[in-house]
């Protein structure tokens, strides 16, 4: 009978212990070691703290995803975000102490031109890639030789590019053809209009179409009266109004317009997303027929695109805005490149990089030379209280409605 007890007891126990063995070889790899570092700046305070506010929620989300599956190359990830104050010269202080005394080992870019161009010459001094979901620039990319890598999937000489290739598949009879550009007094916007070196820009895309350009105005920093331009477009007639301006400037725009009777058959606010964010509905009638562009759209099949929704619609978005594509993006892409060269070399990363197609919420980018994706964008129209993707055609949710309600 002892015996017997001792068997049975003997296989017992080899049950547990292979069951506890079967748990080990089972539970996702821990990571061990000293933490990889990733650094950067955000202006979470300052002109810029609303967006910055919500890189950070993205950069927390998938800090805590990539951590749960074991880090990268088996050791845990640390993410140093400072407060620029959205200050160029802050910023370039802060990337300074990054690099010097925290010793990051992969850097992001900050939110916006205007402080991201400050801190380049930074980064690259120290032979440092640089993951850049914070900003377009197209220049500033160039210069760097692809020492920047980003997640917009369109830079300042495309922004109207989608919205022209549209209206080249309507009716010839049905095309607007007098455009009024507002363009605000800043880098960013007049490459936007202008284009680089002959190559793209609105009224490059303007003529190649067949319109023309009855008026072309500038305004300064701060306007927040857009009556005299407004009466100015509507004067000439121009059917298509193109408003290339930051946020701010555009929702200023847009009530004007109504505020004034004015009707083009087309509006675009083609100098931001500002269509994607939370102040746009706000607008009420003021958005309605509105154009406007992103980078991606629930409705496509990339990777974790419907994931990263959910999340902006957890927060209170009805859209999700352009700047939580590109955040989520460009970690995407940081991550399939230290999985996939195994280092943290910067220069067998940037190899990897513009050698591999990385799969993203942007959408599945190859990089070019100058480290920025091969162009690719979808065209928004706010229709019935909701925006609507109207371009490129295979993923329309609906027809586009020119002249706009």
């Amino acid at each position: 009978m002892t015996q017997l007890f001792r068997i049975i007891r003997r296989h017992a126990l080899s049950g547990v212990a292979m069951l506890l063995l079967a748990t080990v070889h089972l539970a996702p790899a821990r990571a061990a070691g000293t933490p990889i570092v990733i650094g950067g700046t955000l202006g979470l305070t300052g002109a810029f703290a609303g967006p910055s506010a919500e890189y950070k929620a993205v950069y927390d989300y998938w800090l805590n995803e990539v951590n749960k599956k074991g880090g990268l190359l088996g050791r845990p990830v640390k993410m140093t975000i400072y407060n620029d104050e959205s200050t160029p010269t802050i910023a370039q202080s802060l990337y300074n102490r990054l690099i010097d005394t925290d010793h990051a080992d992969l850097l992001l870019s900050p939110y916006t031109t205007f402080v991201g161009g400050a801190i380049v010459p930074i980064v690259l001094s120290h032979h440092k890639l640089l993951f850049n979901g914070g900003f377009v620039g197209i220049n500033i990319f160039r210069a760097a030789r692809g020492s920047i890598i980003g997640s917009y999937t369109y830079q300042e000489p495309d922004y109207t590019r989608g919205l022209f290739e549209l209206l080249k598949t309507l009716p010839e009879q049905q095309r607007p053809k007098r455009v009024a550009i507002f363009t605000a007094q800043n880098p960013f916007p007049l490459v936007v209009r202008d284009g680089v070196n002959g190559q793209g820009g609105a009224i490059n895309y303007a003529k190649a179409a067949g319109a023309t350009v009855v008026v072309n105005e500038q305004y300064p920093p701060g306007t927040t009266d857009f009556t005299g331009l407004v009466q100015k477009a509507k004067a000439a007639h121009a059917d298509i109004l193109l408003e290339l301006g930051l946020p701010d400037d555009s929702l200023q725009v847009a009530r004007t317009i109504q505020q004034q009777g004015y009707k083009p058959a087309i509006f675009c606010v083609c100098g931001s997303q500002v269509s994607t964010l939370p102040a746009w509905p706000k607008l009420g009638a003021a958005a309605e027929g509105v154009i406007g562009t992103t980078v991606s759209w629930p409705n496509q099949p990339y990777r974790d695109l419907s994931k990263i929704a959910a999340f902006f619609k957890r927060r209170g978005y009805e859209t999700v805005p352009t700047y939580g594509i590109v955040s989520y993006a460009i970690l995407q892409v940081l991550e399939q490149a230290v999985d996939g060269a195994k280092t943290l070399d910067q220069d067998k990363l940037k190899s990897y990089i513009l050698s591999h197609e990385f799969h993203t919420v942007a959408g599945d980018l190859k990089y070019q030379a100058d480290g920025t994706p091969a162009y690719s964008e979808i065209v928004l129209q706010y229709l019935h209280g909701k925006n609507e993707v109207v371009w490129p055609k295979q993923f329309q949710t609906s027809k586009p409605t020119i002249p706009m309600p």
